[in-house]
């Protein structure tokens, strides 16, 4: 479980890094289970217009040439993206039933009682798509099945293709914020306490690397000395092994940004909870009578950390790093 040595102490920085948009999507079928959320809601995304233009075109012949347009436009947005995504999951899911399902939905938008209206708008939202981009979950999703994502997944870290978002949160009635770049092709995940924090994940698969943010109401301690020893107690191991099971710390560092202390700890977790078992890098301050954790590292369901979360760790803490050094806590 030993890990980057001395090397450990130059990745101070890593407040707030990483996204992606999460998407449960509408689950029609138990076979879903198996894609990966973003596919099926750029799936879906792209199967309700496509059956929306063909529907169209039998009930609304006077705005054919409309709907021819906005077809190609489409199939040339995204008709690529699709088939790789077929291509992927086709062993899995019988994508003939999933379609029909989707075809019984979409004939109740566009049905012959609904008249063009709806033909209409779709086929100038398309255009649309094609002027000013498509949504930006769709975009991410697509981003990953371009060719250069399918045989370099790691450049979802090093291309600087990042989407910026601005958490906030009130502490004491002071409102703050902490303005976070993420990467693209990273998920927004449902956190598990609502209004309690944010995690963003990456897309490529189980065990990569996440970044979570959570808050706590705190004592409030205006001493510097008592808030470091109060931060210091959270980076024991005493204190984190009742989070994230038995755990070995690898380094760990106190870091003062402005007026607000701040602790760092860098540690491999056996799992516990909700905290599955990996490699952790956790940073936590006091802010107001509140108290910050931005977390980020690689997790997952086995028992004890393994080695390819450990390469995986090793592989991008520095490149995290870089991204994260321009996020701000204002």
């Amino acid at each position: 479980m030993k890990l980057l040595g001395s090397c450990m102490a130059a990745f101070l920085l890593l407040l707030c890094t990483f996204s992606m948009q999460a998407y449960a999507g509408d689950i029609r079928s138990e076979q879903v289970a198996a894609m990966r959320s973003i596919d099926m809601k750029l799936y879906d995304f792209y199967m309700t217009y496509n059956q929306g233009l063909e529907l169209c075109l039998s009930t609304c012949p006077s705005h054919a040439d409309m709907l021819d347009d906005a077809s190609g436009t489409l199939a040339a947005l995204l008709d690529g993206t699709v088939s790789s995504i077929r291509g992927e999951h086709h062993k899995v899911i019988n994508f003939m039933n999933y379609d029909a399902d989707l075809l019984t939905a979409n004939k109740k938008i566009y049905s012959r009682a609904a008249g063009c209206t709806p033909c209409v708008a779709t086929a100038k939202r398309v255009q649309k798509y094609a002027q000013e981009g498509l949504p930006s979950g769709i975009s991410r999703a697509a981003l990953l099945h371009s060719e250069k994502y399918k045989q370099t997944p790691e450049l979802q870290f090093t291309d600087g293709l990042l989407s910026r978002v601005r958490y906030r949160w009130v502490a004491n009635g002071k409102k703050r914020s902490c303005r976070v770049l993420m990467p693209k092709t990273w998920e927004h995940v449902a956190p598990e306490r609502a209004g309690r924090g944010f995690e963003f994940r990456s897309a490529l698969g189980n065990g990569v690397p996440f970044f979570a943010i959570e808050y706590a109401p705190a004592k409030r301690i205006y001493s510097e000395d008592k808030i470091l020893a109060a931060l210091q107690h959270r980076v024991s191991a005493e204190m984190l092994s009742r989070q994230f099971g038995l755990v070995e710390i690898l380094a760990q560092g106190v870091q003062k940004l402005g007026n607000t202390q701040s602790v760092w700890v860098m540690f491999a977790a056996d799992g516990k909870g909700k905290n599955g078992a990996g490699y952790y890098y956790n940073w936590y301050m006091m802010v107001d009578g509140t108290l910050l954790m931005f977390q980020s590292g690689v997790n997952g369901p086995g028992r004890t950390p393994t080695p390819e979360q450990e390469q995986l760790f090793r592989r991008y803490y520095q490149t995290l790093r870089e991204i994260a050094v321009s996020s701000v806590i204002g």
